[in-house]
């Protein structure tokens, strides 16, 4: 017999788990299928043996099954009911591999949610990142707080990038339309992750609640993208107390452990001016603002966790050396090294780019904290495949920069995410476009232990992976677009500069210094 990672060429089954043995012949047509239980294997893993006698899956977990269960149906999408002989032992690299959507900016219907829910199990990602609030919207039912929706939910007709007069919006999602998602996901063994932004990212929430700002000015729900000034306010126990009431609320919605409560982009303009956050500053020997967020951050949490559930937050939630090490932190802008991150950094005296994020991963580590890692550059799927490139994807390391020193630092990351912002996706076409197949790509950087699984061969998964979008009705991006030669690649960065608009990327600069 011959050990292998990778199926043979002249085998008709490209499908690639961790490690796979051919045993010759072929089995039965519709061979029966046999689960047998085996403490011995890890969680998510499994263990196939297809022989001429019938179909055994061994497993310790019901997601382990149900993973086999997925690689069997993708092998009879290629054979048939002719199988190969073989034995497969296949278990995931990292526990969390999950995937985002933005249903704010753009609002994504729950016949929609499932379909991509479904279609991202079949990848074998098990996480489910929902973002329902944010500047441009307020996108779940709430008892507690109904003017979250009624206020909250509806924009006017908006100028998302270059686009002017994009559609007005008052669409959230009823707490019974929730529970059907999660029961839904539930079944396919992907757990929902939701995500309050917070402090920043919030006018939303402060159009309905103005009282929760540090001016107390009544605001409009944001019709555009950007990186708003006005935030929750850190000094008032107004605001503690909503959010706490919210969450009371949100935490009896959603039973899964994981609750993540943004903290990215948060300007902290009106926080230096308010005297709320000044008296607040001075009663905790908070030294700056950004210890203030840290704070704030940690209050939201320490509540999350009376409720059982582990915390993630945005990296520049850290930033004050302040964040609580059982936060969990999700690193979307940590990389000092790639020129395609100057957007987002200030320079030094010298002139050199900076970053108060660079290392930011590697710090919470050292203090016993776990990461998520999403650097945009190889995690952001609204950018063009000329940008966020699928090789990229498909190679890039989950270990944060400057974690050279740390011993066993791949225990400290729970694994990644793929995602997506709807600012500029205006149709469910050009969001399956978009994150079909890079989500899939990130699904197998993140399951696959093999060393020997390699772009070039996850490429020739080019038929299987047409015909797994096919069983579930999504429209990917066809190769053309995913891996783009030269002239492909400029049209779509052309495409792309025109819908961000002429003045975003200044705005977005000026307001990342006050961060």
């Amino acid at each position: 017999m011959k050990r292998m990672s990778v199926i043979p060429e002249p085998q008709s089954v490209t499908y690639q788990p961790g490690c796979l043995t051919l045993t010759g012949d072929t089995a039965v047509k519709k061979a029966s299928v046999k689960k047998v239980s085996d403490s011995g294997i890890a969680q998510e893993g499994y263990r196939m043996k297809i022989s001429e006698d019938g179909i055994v899956i061994e497993a310790s977990d019901e997601a382990g099954f149900f993973y086999g269960e997925k690689t069997l149906e993708q092998i009879r999408l290629q054979c048939g009911e002719t199988l190969p002989c073989m034995e497969i032992n296949d278990r995931p690299k990292y526990p969390y591999r999950s995937f985002h959507l933005d249903c704010v900016r753009h609002f994504i219907p729950v016949e929609e949610l499932k379909k991509n829910i479904a279609c991202a199990a079949a990848f074998k990602l098990n996480q489910f990142h929902w973002h329902f609030s944010d500047d441009q919207g307020y996108r779940i039912e709430s008892e507690v707080f109904p003017l979250l929706t009624a206020v909250g939910a509806r924009r006017k007709e908006g100028n998302f990038g270059g686009k002017e007069g994009d559609e007005a919006e008052s669409r959230y999602y009823t707490k019974q339309e929730v529970r059907d998602v999660i029961a839904f996901a539930k079944e396919y063994f992907v757990e929902i992750v939701p995500e309050i932004d917070m402090p920043g990212h919030v006018t939303a929430i402060l159009a309905a609640y103005p009282q929760l700002s540090c001016r107390g000015e009544k605001l409009e729900v944001a019709a555009k993208e950007g990186i708003f000034s006005d935030i929750l306010c850190a000094g008032k126990e107004e605001t503690y107390a909503f959010m706490e009431k919210l969450l009371e609320e949100l935490t009896g919605l959603f039973p899964g452990k994981y609750f993540h409560i943004g903290g990215d982009e948060t300007p902290k303009t009106r926080w230096r001016e308010c005297p709320f956050c000044r008296e607040k500053m001075a009663e905790e020997g908070l030294r700056d603002e950004k210890e203030l967020q840290g704070y704030l951050q940690n209050r939201i949490a320490a509540f999350l966790k009376k409720k059982g559930k582990r915390v993630i937050a945005w990296n520049e939630a850290a930033l004050g050396d302040n964040l609580d090490p059982d936060i969990i932190l999700q690193l979307w802008n940590d990389d000092p090294n790639d020129p395609a991150m100057k957007a987002f950094k200030m320079k030094d005296e010298n002139g050199r780019f900076t970053s108060p994020n660079q290392g930011i991963g590697a710090k919470h580590i050292r203090k016993g904290g776990k990461v998520i890692s999403s650097n945009m550059l190889h995690s952001y799927c609204d950018y063009p495949y000329a940008f966020v490139k699928s090789k990229a994807i498909f190679e890039a390391s989950m270990i944060p920069q400057k974690c050279g020193d740390i011993p066993d630092v791949g225990e400290s990351v729970l694994g990644g995410e793929a995602l997506c912002w709807t600012e500029h996706i205006r149709s469910m076409e050009r969001l399956e476009y978009q994150i079909w197949p890079r989500y899939g790509i990130k699904a197998d950087n993140l399951w696959s232990c093999s060393e020997e699984n390699t772009f070039q061969k996850f490429l020739r998964k080019e038929d299987l992976l047409e015909k797994i979008f096919e069983q579930y009705q999504i429209k990917a991006a066809p190769r053309r677009e995913y891996v783009p030669n030269v002239l492909t690649a400029g049209r779509q960065m052309l495409e792309f500069v025109k819908l961000l608009g002429k003045d975003n990327r200044g705005q977005y600069e000026e307001a990342h210094k006050q961060v």
